[in-house]
């Protein structure tokens, strides 16, 4: 009898120790899978503030990111998000009984970080679709020629100090640089500028724009004197240096603003600025100064061009010469110096025709020839009624080309400057929206409880933290981006 009592009571334990180690087992495939359940719910949560991006943001632009003010809400207004979508899909689950006990935003990357960094790489990802990265040997195989027309002026010019005329001109008239001069009187924008084409000179604010204390001075870029030599000299080829590496590091982002923004030629939506890739380049708080720059820099790129040509014109540099023998006669007036003086007049304004021609929506040849030339030397005042001949060869440039070459040389500078654009005109209809709020990546940090059941006894599991309060809780960093 006394066996049989020894026997019923390790049967017992047995029995005991197999439900203990049963239900142990429950209660940690229970506690895996709401741990799986948790991170899955937690990952979902992540993805649903992805999917409250801002839809102008990237209807307009093409660029992905949340704004974690969310139109004045406040990063809070994420996290609710995030545990509202939680608590959505723990509703019901009984047999994991999980609850939300915390959500915060965490390590958020904005668009504007490390110079920009993902907005230039969402720019150059969206672009790549539609451009051909052949269009990046046309702009600096353009560079390098202006680049080697400005230094072969130069050197014409230093090798003909000494010249002197071989002519006994009898030319009479008024010297084409005052001409010229009395011409510009009204300013360089009412030249090359269609009739009534000025653009405002209203500002739009500048106040709290992403680019802050970026934006340069101008000095350099002024209207050009013919009175000294030395310092026309200087104005050759007198822009910003350009390397390989730049262009092609920054081709789609130069496509990228052309093709987005309102330039003076192509006007893609109502904005408050006209002319925003002309800010890009020159950082103005109005669309008048803005273009005056953008043409003055034309001025410095193409001015060289024109005038390799036309000293390497013999005809032109006949007429050039009975004009410069007659000036030299004049007391302290070499002949020399009024000679390069002249061609540098007569090309500067070739120039402004040919900037006036773009200016109008028309192409002009990028290497002159004696039937593209436009102007005469005897009525340089005459620019205002010059017809605009659109020219379409292999070797054409319209106005967009040298916007393109003109943000290579500003490329550590556009990407902020497009985002002042895309702020000062998305804020017109949300006065919040700030491209500084604008983040593409996030973290989230998730704790979710998850009550004990059967084995209140197990105190650790990976990924989760034992407290002895009756739940486990699982933790989790969830990090995403676009």
């Amino acid at each position: 009898m006394g066996n049989k009592g020894q026997v019923t009571v390790f049967l017992c334990l047995v029995l005991l120790s197999l439900l203990i180690l049963g239900l142990t087992s429950v209660e940690m495939v229970r506690v895996s899978m709401g741990g799986a359940r948790a991170a899955e719910a937690a990952d979902g949560a992540a993805q649903e503030i992805k999917a409250a991006y801002n839809r102008r943001l990237f209807d307009e632009y093409h660029l992905l990111a949340v704004d974690r003010n969310f139109g004045g809400q406040g990063e809070g207004k994420m996290e609710e998000m995030a545990e509202d979508y939680l608590e959505y899909t723990f509703d019901g689950s009984d047999d994991y009984d999980m609850a939300v006990k915390s959500v915060e935003l965490a390590d958020c990357r904005g668009l504007l970080e490390n110079d920009c960094e993902n907005m230039k790489k969402q720019i150059t990802e969206y672009m790549k679709i539609y451009i051909e990265t052949e269009g990046i040997k046309d702009l600096l195989e353009m560079i390098t020629t202006e680049r080697k027309a400005g230094t072969d002026t130069k050197t014409t010019i230093d090798n003909g100090q000494d010249d002197e005329s071989s002519t006994d001109s009898l030319w009479i008239g008024t010297d084409p640089r005052n001409v010229l001069k009395h011409t510009l009187q009204g300013g360089i924008l009412k030249i090359v500028t269609p009739s009534g084409g000025e653009p405002s000179d209203a500002s739009y604010s500048e106040e709290d724009l992403p680019s802050g204390s970026r934006n340069d001075a101008d000095e350099k870029w002024t209207d050009i004197e013919f009175d000294d030599l030395d310092a026309f000299k200087k104005q050759l080829g007198n822009w910003d240096t350009v390397d390989e590496t730049g262009v092609t590091d920054d081709f789609y982002g130069i496509c990228y603003a052309i093709e987005m923004f309102n330039t003076y030629t192509s006007k893609k939506a109502e904005r408050p600025a006209e002319c925003e890739v002309e800010y890009m380049i020159a950082g103005k708080d109005n669309d008048r100064d803005n273009l005056k720059s953008v043409v003055n820099r034309i001025i410095a790129h193409r001015l060289p061009v024109n005038l390799a040509y036309l000293l390497s014109d013999d005809s032109k540099m006949a007429a050039i010469d009975s004009i410069a023998f007659v000036l030299s006669l004049l007391p302290g007036v070499t002949y020399s110096a009024v000679k390069y003086l002249l061609a540098g007049c007569w090309a500067y304004a070739e120039t402004l025709a040919d900037i006036r021609c773009m200016l109008c929506g028309n192409n002009v040849q990028f290497i002159k020839t004696s039937k593209t030339w436009k102007t005469d030397i005897d009525s340089l005042g005459d620019l205002l009624t010059m017809q605009n001949e659109d020219y379409e060869g292999a070797d054409a440039i319209g106005y967009k080309g040298y916007l393109a070459i003109l943000l290579a040389e500003k490329h550590n500078d556009i990407y902020y400057r497009m985002a002042d654009m895309i702020q000062l005109n998305l804020s017109q209809e949300d006065e919040t929206f700030d491209m500084k709020n604008m983040i593409y990546g996030f973290s989230i940090d998730v704790d979710i409880e998850q009550r004990k059941k059967f084995a209140t006894f197990i105190e650790s599991f990976p990924e989760i933290n034992g407290i002895d309060d009756g739940y486990y809780r699982h933790g989790f960093r969830i990090s995403t981006g676009y």
